[in-house]
């Protein structure tokens, strides 16, 4: 049976639309049981979080079964590259995310928009443990399942790689429902959509996300690396150095075998 238009669309939107449907169910409950005040903004996240997960996890392992079907069973291959490419997924995901917060930060954007300043405020208002267990270790896991595993995959047989990457992206980006965060998750999830095309697996853009997510609480909650928000000479040769180093590792992924299946 050919696939239509329509249909395509669907298999993208209907993955979504449970996870938030899932996840604002979960958030309207939880703000009966622990309020609304901003200090268990991130609580609720966490927990939000973890209740998609095992949604998005079905969605992947159908997905897999049926690319097992349809191309066979892939042997799954660990060693020494792979973890070489968790390294370089970290370090990449870490470099990029201070790089491109630098360059937001620099520009106007982060004063005249009124819906990344409530979401700022709410996501470091509560305590840090809840910021490095929601931010930096579940909503990473969930989000990659939705929008690398589910979205990246889908619109990949649809439309081929290229596409897919930059389509997956601008999807993150605009369920991120603020400008300055749409170009910081749009840029990132380009990063993290590679991550997935060349190695085949989820590993390096979850890892990748983790490192970007931590650094920019680390940074928030300690106040490190804060003259890298400055447009001066010190910020800015940072932030370019933490540029070039993030396209170092994008080529150096880009030519190096590390797919971790068979294809």
């Amino acid at each position: 049976m050919k696939t239509t238009i329509g249909d395509k669309i669907w298999q993208i939107i209907y993955p979504i639309g449970i996870y938030y449907v899932v996840s604002s169910l979960v958030y309207f409950v939880l703000e009966f049981i622990l309020g609304t005040e901003i200090e268990t903004y991130m609580l609720r996240q966490l927990i939000c979080a973890t209740a998609t997960i095992p949604f998005m996890c079905s969605f992947y392992l159908q997905d897999g079964r049926t690319e097992t079907i349809v191309y066979g069973k892939k042997k799954i291959h660990f060693g020494r590259v792979q973890v070489e490419v968790a390294a370089l997924s970290l370090f990449g995901g870490a470099t990029l995310g201070v790089a491109v917060n630098n360059l937001i930060a620099m520009t106007p954007l982060m004063e005249v928009s009124s819906g990344f300043q409530e979401a700022n405020e709410a996501f470091f208002g509560g305590k840090i443990l809840y910021e490095l267990m929601g931010s930096c270790l579940l909503v990473p896991i969930a989000e990659e399942l939705l929008f690398r595993g589910i979205v990246y995959k889908r619109l990949r047989l649809f439309m081929g790689a290229l596409p897919a990457i930059g389509g997956s992206a601008v999807i993150f980006g605009m369920l991120h429902f603020n400008f300055v965060q749409f170009l910081y998750a749009g840029i990132l999830g380009l990063f993290l959509a590679f991550l997935v095309e060349r190695t085949g697996g989820l590993y390096g853009a979850i890892l990748a996300h983790m490192a970007a997510n931590t650094l920019a609480v680390l940074r928030q909650e300690t106040g490190w690396l804060e003259f890298g928000y400055e447009a001066e000479v010190a910020g800015i040769a940072l932030t370019v150095s933490l540029l070039v180093v993030a396209a170092g590792i994008v080529v150096y992924l880009a030519k190096r075998d590390i797919r971790w299946r068979d294809q």
